[in-house]
This record gives structure tokens, C-alpha cells and sequence, in this order.
């Protein structure tokens, strides 16, 4: 923060003086709050992979795996290749793939043998086994959980798409999203 937005902090209207977009964060709640959702995962024996579609930032993705999550999730692909680069790991998107030209983007990640992606019809799978290269790409089938957004609707699908994947030269089944 520059000083010039420094001195805003504690001035009446000083908020609506900040260039935006801009993140402005309490860095004592944040690290409490990413401290607190990692012993409670910790505690319920579960698996942390925050999403990173709220603050798109690496120093913050840095501090939720530093604190024990074992990657964390981006809504889009552009979001998954920036934290790529700037070099978080354990990356899964949560949007289903189906372009070609997103495909390709998605294969060049899998060099992260943390990275997945997930697919909810087979044309993504088609997509992303004619892109696959010899570093398996893991993909995920995604799951509707009754949003009525994304994923599939009904186990049969659900197989029918793990199967595809397990069976297509590139790519490994990694699991389902829901």
C-alpha cells in the first residue's frame, strides 16, 4: 500500500477514495480466519482446498497452504494459470472444460502433478484426451448436488464419465466434484 492510500485509513469518506479494484485487507483477521478454517478442517479429519475465486491472490493462496490446505480451487482457468505463475501449486478448477482451446490451456498446467480439472460431459473429456501429453492430466467429475448449475445429474452419467476418463490415453480419473 502507498502511502498516499495509507493515510486514507481512519479518514470519514476515505474509502471512497481508494482507485479500485483494490484489495484492502485486515492482515491479523485474515490469518486468524485462515488459521481457524485449518484446525477445524485438521479436527474434522478433513482435507482443505480453499477457493481462490474471492481474493485471485498468490501471497494469500500461499498463507492457506502454508497453514496445512492441500491446494486450493479456482473458478476459471485464467485464474488457475496466474497463481500458476506465480507459484502456487495444487491448483483444481472447478468449471468444466469443454472447449478445445480451453483444453490446451488446461493440459499445459498438468506439468503440476497437483493440478486438476474437471469435466461434466463428454465432450470434455474428447477435449482434453486430444490434448493430453505424456504428464497425465487428473480430471474430476463433476457432480450436480441439486444447484442445477454444472455436473452431472444422475450416477449412470457420473460413471459413464469416469469411465471415459480412465479410459482415455492422458488422462486419470481423480475423483468427483460436488
Amino acid at each position: 500500500m502507498t502511502t498516499r492510500l495509507r493515510d486514507l485509513i481512519g479518514i470519514p469518506g476515505g474509502r471512497a477514495r481508494v482507485p479500485t479494484p483494490a484489495l484492502i485487507v485486515d492482515v491479523d483477521a485474515l490469518e486468524a480466519n485462515i488459521a481457524a478454517m485449518a484446525a477445524r478442517a485438521r479436527t474434522a479429519g478433513l482435507a482443505l482446498r480453499p477457493h481462490a475465486k474471492s481474493h485471485k491472490s498468490a501471497t494469500i493462496a500461499r498463507k492457506q497452504l502454508a497453514a496445512g490446505a492441500v491446494g486450493v480451487c479456482c473458478a476459471k482457468l485464467g485464474e488457475a494459470e496466474a497463481l500458476m505463475a506465480a507459484g502456487v501449486r495444487g491448483i483444481l478448477v472447478t468449471s468444466p472444460i469443454a472447449m478445445p482451446v480451453l483444453a490446451a490451456r488446461a493440459a499445459a498446467l498438468a506439468a503440476d502433478p497437483g493440478f486438476a480439472i474437471v469435466v461434466d460431459h463428454p465432450d470434455g473429456v474428447a477435449a482434453l484426451a486430444a490434448v493430453a501429453t505424456d504428464t497425465p492430466l487428473a480430471v474430476l467429475v463433476d457432480v450436480d448436488v441439486g444447484l442445477g448449475r454444472t455436473g452431472v445429474a444422475d450416477p449412470a452419467a457420473a460413471v459413464a464419465l469416469a469411465d471415459a476418463i480412465a479410459a482415455a490415453p492422458g488422462l486419470r480419473f481423480a475423483g468427483l466434484q460436488g
